[in-house]
C-alpha cells in the first residue's frame, strides 16, 4: 500500500528533475 505511494512520488520527482535539467540545458545553450 505504502510502496505504491512511494513509487508514485519517486517517479514524480524523477520527472521533475529531468524537466528542470532539460530547462537548465536549454538556458545554458542560449547564452
Amino acid at each position: 500500500m505504502c510502496f505504491v505511494f512511494t513509487n508514485f512520488i519517486c517517479s514524480l520527482l524523477v520527472g521533475l528533475l529531468s524537466a528542470l535539467f532539460s530547462y537548465w540545458l536549454n538556458n545554458r545553450n542560449k547564452k
